[in-house]
């Protein structure tokens, strides 16, 4: 993954492991209010395992600092977009992440906890970098970062939704974990239509490298199977020659 793009929470969460994981535990699973689809990318084929579990004023620090950039974002969308599906988007976004930090700005003040005021400077430089493209350049490159990060936003809050046991934050993770997960579905969808010769190509390079693993193992399997039956046949001669001597 590269450097500067946004890893949405999962930046913050390594940042904020230092807080420490107590203050939400585990509690009876709730089961969640949409099915969450998948990004519209080639995954690893092996995920790592990543710490979601956060406290809650370490939760609503992640969430403030993620929606400081989804709403600069957003706005970039509306102004340098192409299509008018991602301009959209992008003041979806601006507007429901405005919304959340309302809520998490509130809910920060009841229990006297600190919220970033100013993006990160990961962040930063990537709507700088961003700010450099228009129209179906920044189409493409904002849906793969979108369809990229909110499946892992959405992960987080899903956490907090099933563990999470603060009387504040709790309610806040269960009402908005759906909207996070429209995000997911719908920059899913964009993503697929923005970008989608790239995934085509993408699909095919993967099935591609698939494909000649296998040929390589099977090769690697005659090979050892073709020595192992010269190893034999060289005993089984050795063995018959020594029965003609005698």
């Amino acid at each position: 993954m590269h450097s500067n793009l946004r890893v949405a929470f999962l930046a913050s969460l390594a940042l904020l492991q230092v807080i420490g994981s107590s203050g939400c535990k585990q509690t009876g699973k709730i089961a969640p209010t949409e099915t969450v689809a998948p990004a519209a990318i080639v995954q690893p084929t092996v995920a790592p395992v990543v710490d979601l579990s956060m406290t809650p004023e370490a939760f609503l620090q992640a969430t403030a600092s993620a929606d400081l950039f989804e709403i600069r974002m957003g706005k970039l969308a509306m102004q340098s977009a192409d299509a008018q599906s991602v301009k959209d988007f992008g003041q979806r976004m601006a507007a429901n992440h405005t919304a959340i930090q309302v809520i998490i700005s509130k809910i920060a003040k009841e229990q006297s906890f600190t919220l970033p005021t100013s993006m990160n400077a990961d962040d930063t430089a990537t709507v700088d970098r961003f700010s450099a493209m228009q129209g179906v350049a920044f189409d493409k490159a904002y849906m793969t970062l979108m369809a990229e990060i909110h499946p892992k936003t959405l992960a987080v809050f899903r956490w907090q939704y099933d563990n999470c046991t603060d009387l504040a934050v709790k309610p806040f993770a269960v009402q908005t974990m759906p909207i996070i997960a429209t995000h997911s579905r719908v920059s899913e969808q964009l993503n697929a239509e923005v970008n989608k010769e790239e995934l085509r190509i993408a699909a095919e390079l993967k099935a591609a490298e698939l494909k000649a693993a296998e040929q390589r193992k099977a090769e690697a399997a005659a090979e050892i199977a073709a020595a192992n039956a010269a190893t034999l046949a060289k005993k089984s001669g050795s063995k018959k020659s020594k029965k003609q001597t005698q």
